[in-house]
Order: C-alpha cells, then sequence, then structure tokens
C-alpha cells in the first residue's frame, strides 16, 4: 500500500497501473508454468461443490471475473488510493472477508448463524474509518478515496463469489492470471484515454523501484505464496496472518517517505475490523467443529 501511494503521487494512476499489471502478469504466468510442471494440483475447497457444467458457461465466469477482479476493481483501487492515504486504503480493504460473507448469505444462501456477531464489529470499524474526514463531506478528497476503495472491495468480493464454482477446475493462480492478461487492453486504454504524459517519467528510478515492487512481489509472487501457504496451513490458519496486513501497511506508510501519521480513530477502527474478523473466524471453527461433531454421532 505504501509503495503504491508513492508511486502514483510521482505518475498518473492509470499509467502506474497499466505498467505495475503488465508486470504482474508476466510473474504470475511464471507461477502459472511453475504450477504446472507439478504433477498433482490441489484444487481449493469450495462450498459449491458444482463447477460450471459447460466451457463456455466456465469462461464466461472467468471473464466476468477478470472484469471485476482485474478490471473495475484495480481502477477503482488506484483512483481511490490517489485520494486517500495508504492507511485508510489498507483498513477498508481488510474488511473484504466481511463483504465476501454478507454477498454469500444473499445470494449464495449461506447461514451466518452466529457470525454475524463479529461482522457486525467489522462493519462499524469499516464505517468508523471510512467516514473518519471530518462526517459525511463530499468535498473533502480523503473521504471521497475512502468510499472509492469501499466500492473497490464490493467489486472483489464480488468476483470471489461468482469464481468459487470455479475453484474445482481452476487454480486461484491460474484465475489470477487470466484476469489479469485479459484486463491489461484495459488499462493501458485507460491510460491513453485520459491523455497521460505519465510513460515518460518511467525513466526515474524511484518510480521504476514502486512499479517493480507492487507488480512483481505485491501482486505476482506474494499472491503465488499466499495460496502456497492457505494448501499447507489451511485457509483457517492462513485468515490469521491476513490480520497483519493493515498494520503492516499503517507501520510502512508511518516509516515510508509518506510520512503518514497514525490516528487515533484509525487505531479504534482497525482494532474493530481486526477484532471483528478474529471473533467471525473463531465463531466458524466452532460451528465446523459442532456440525463435525453432530455427523460423527450419526449411525
Amino acid at each position: 500500500m505504501a509503495v503504491m501511494k508513492m508511486g502514483i503521487s510521482m505518475i498518473d494512476p492509470f499509467a502506474f497501473n497499466s505498467v505495475r499489471l503488465s508486470l504482474s502478469a508476466m510473474t504470475l504466468g511464471v507461477c502459472v508454468w511453475l504450477e504446472h510442471r507439478r504433477r498433482n494440483i490441489e484444487f481449493e475447497p469450495t462450498l459449491n461443490p458444482k463447477p460450471p457444467n459447460s466451457s463456455a458457461k466456465k469462461w464466461g465466469v472467468v471473464i466476468a471475473f477478470g472484469l471485476l477482479s482485474g478490471g473495475f476493481y484495480q481502477i477503482l483501487f488506484a483512483i481511490g488510493m490517489d485520494r486517500t492515504t495508504a492507511g485508510d486504503s489498507a483498513l477498508i480493504m481488510s474488511s473484504i472477508p466481511m463483504w465476501t460473507a454478507l454477498l454469500a448469505f444473499i445470494f449464495l444462501g449461506e447461514n451466518l448463524k452466529k457470525i454475524w456477531i463479529g461482522l457486525a464489529i467489522t462493519f462499524v470499524g469499516t464505517l468508523v474509518i471510512t467516514l473518519q474526514s471530518g462526517g459525511i463531506d463530499f468535498s473533502n478528497e480523503n473521504l471521497i478515496g475512502n468510499v472509492i476503495i469501499l466500492i473497490a472491495a464490493l467489486a472483489w468480493s464480488t468476483g470471489v463469489i461468482i469464481s468459487r464454482p470455479l475453484m474445482k477446475s481452476i487454480t486461484p493462480i491460474q484465475l489470477a492470471f487470466y484476469a489479469t492478461v485479459g484486463t491489461l487492453p484495459i488499462h493501458y486504454l485507460m491510460a491513453w484515454f485520459v491523455q497521460t504524459d505519465g510513460f515518460r517519467d518511467l525513466n526515474q528510478p524511484s518510480i521504476l523501484f514502486c512499479i517493480g515492487y507492487s507488480g512483481i512481489f505485491s501482486t505476482g509472487l506474494a499472491y503465488a505464496m499466499w495460496n502456497y501457504g492457505v494448501h499447507k496451513l489451511g485457509a483457517s490458519h492462513a485468515s490469521v496472518f491476513q490480520n497483519l496486513v493493515p498494520l503492516i501497511a499503517l507501520a510502512a506508510a508511518w516509516l515510508s517517505p509518506l510520512h503518514e501519521k497514525i490516528t487515533g480513530i484509525q487505531m479504534l477502527g482497525g482494532f474493530l475490523i481486526i477484532f471483528g474478523l478474529l471473533v467471525t473466524q473463531k465463531l466458524r471453527t466452532a460451528l465446523a467443529k459442532s456440525q463435525n461433531f453432530k455427523l460423527q454421532r450419526k449411525p
């Protein structure tokens, strides 16, 4: 978050996005190739056991996911990041598990049961962060940026929901690669449409560092390593580490040349978001154990 914020403060966000995602596509392409070298590819367990029943439907879902996560989300994220702080962006994005759970409840009929308590705490924390800049005043650039980041989080969560049936036949890294490559023309068209001169500044070492780090490491290698960790540790265990993301982003934004201050409101909102997610995870684990126990007792 901090590195990307520094990058788009020196170059147009659309130019930054197009080059960054080009590097991400190449990095993910290498990861897909390495994944294919493995004989047995492990597919993610999914709550929807039925994959798309035709090739056309499958690729239709892939395209929809690509437009949401590789297109709409990335564009909104870059625009929002340009108008708010790296710290606020990280905290708002950390609410994605909450939005995913709520959308799964609405569209997939998943039962929230007792986990709504944790989701409610996370929701309050998200509102605190989003509206912290002087209340609801849409002349405030930070508030506009926060709202755009929030819409980006919703777009990403929607992409997660519609991609669930694919997880029986395609790996997350492959899906990310297709989404990134397929939407690259959109990002270059956006850069051309706004008639940016950002591409002329690509010879500056500081900009090249931000693009390289964000594209290769944050969006490329980190994605592959995260999915590898999920396969080895399990989603429940791995989700605990996900809560470190906003904390590291806040610290990085404070220590980096951005020198963003960590405010009391950020600390309060961040605590509510992370605490709510931890409560949700604990309740989900307890419910899963209870269901497994009941299944084992059945004759």
